[in-house]
Parts: structure tokens; sequence; C-alpha cells
């Protein structure tokens, strides 16, 4: 189980340079615990020297929520959550276990949809069929609908029995959905819309989304991003993480 403690910035990106992040195939043995090593490892690589952080911290692995960063400010529960169609995850895999090497055309999934038939994944698997396409400011209207719609799904577990609150909770957001070219700060703006506008706000102090370059910070009504810190490429090279589906 994934355990840090840290004196200083130097010392949590010295052992955070040391961890293996990599993340296998989804055929491949991938479990949970790759995933939320990933983005929290990225996360705090990426935040480690801002004023989000204080010194000394301490990272721990637990269950509801997935883990503990205590800070001298306060502890923080941490919630990871990865918001990817079950259905292009189940294409990913039949691709991976058949071996097909061909182009995948991306497919409009909805959050919540019923699932698909084996054909119809084995087609999406195969490339033999593409989806409709996407008008204007579609990408960006459903990305903050996918945000929106994990963050009030995970919102959930925070009222059932035995998950521990803490002073401050944050959700930590993996985005793994298939869009075409979507521009980030206009769908950061329009998940902030979204936000400001549920009739019960969010239980989670701030929401984190991972995108490829950059973590979104969220903590109605501000938003900003911070260019991810991939210290893996320099720190430990037998270590750097291998592109896997999505990750990487």
């Amino acid at each position: 189980m994934l355990q840090l403690s840290a004196q200083s910035t130097t010392e949590l990106l010295q052992q955070l340079g040391t961890i293996d992040i990599t993340v296998p195939l989804r055929t491949e043995g991938r479990t949970t615990e790759h995933c939320e090593r990933w983005s929290i490892c990225r996360f705090l690589a990426t935040y480690a020297e801002t004023k989000l952080l204080d010194y000394p911290l301490r990272l721990g692995k637990q269950e509801r929520p997935d883990f503990l960063l205590r800070l001298p400010s306060g502890d923080i529960g941490i919630e990871i959550t990865e918001a990817v169609p079950p259905d292009w995850a189940w294409a990913d895999a039949r691709r991976e276990k058949l071996n097909y090497d061909n182009l995948v055309f991306l497919h409009r999934f909805r959050p919540g949809e019923s699932q698909r038939s084996k054909d119809e994944i084995d087609s999406i698997a195969r490339g033999t069929t593409w989806g409709s396409g996407w008008v204007g400011d579609a990408p960006e209207r459903e990305w903050a609908e996918v945000m929106v719609h994990f963050s009030l799904q995970k919102a959930k577990n925070l009222a059932k029995p035995g998950y521990e609150r803490f002073a401050a909770d944050w959700l930590l957001i993996y985005d793994n959905w298939p869009l075409p070219a979507v521009n980030d700060p206009k769908a950061a703006a329009y998940f902030m819309e979204r936000l400001c506008a549920l009739d019960t706000p969010l239980p989670f102090e701030r929401v984190f989304v991972e995108c490829e370059r950059s973590i979104w910070q969220f903590q109605v009504p501000k938003y900003a991003p911070q260019p991810i810190r991939d210290i893996w490429k320099t720190a430990n090279p037998t270590l750097q993480p291998t592109p896997a589906s999505g990750r990487g």
C-alpha cells in the first residue's frame, strides 16, 4: 500500500520519483490500485511546489476515502475516480485481447447510458463503425456533463455509512472520456457553470480533473489549471511510465 512521509518539497519529489506508476493494459492485470497510484502520484508531483501543499506531509492509502493526506493545515480525504465509458473500456480490452491493429473511430457516449451489445462493442474494437460527429462546442459541453456526472456519483459515497470525513474532502478525477479536440479552458468554464448551478453544492471542498497536459482545480467559483509535472521522465528512467490505453 502506498505510504509517503516528506519534510519538504525536495524530499517528496525524490520519493515520488522512485515509485513505479506504470499502469498495465486492461488485459494484463490492470487494477484499481495501479490507476489510483498513477493519479495520486502525478497529483502530488504537480502541486508539490504550490501553496496547495504544506510540509511536513504524510499520505496513506485507505478505503472510503481512497487516501488520507495529513498536512499541518489539516487532514484531507482524497477520493479518486476515472471518467471513462464502461463500453469504451470494454472495447479497449477487446482490442488488446484479440490483438486488433486498426484505426478506432471515436463514438459518442453518455454517462449512465445502457450497456451496448457484444456485437456493437466488437464493431467499435475492430474500427468498422463510427459514431455521430460533434458540432461547435459540443465536445466542451459534453466534457462538462461527464465531469458533473462523476462528481455527483462520488458525492453519493460520502453519505454512505462507514465513509470517513475530514477537515476537507477532495475529489480527483482522471479524464479518460473519448472526445475530439477539447478546448480545455472552455470546457472548464462550462463545468464551473454547472457546479454553480447545482441545487445542492458538492460535498467536496475542491474537485481536480487530470487532463492530458494539466490538472484543473475547481473550488466554486474559482478554477485554474496546473501544468502536470512528470518527474518520471527524468527521475528514474527504469520506472518511466508506459502509455497504456489512455494513461501515459
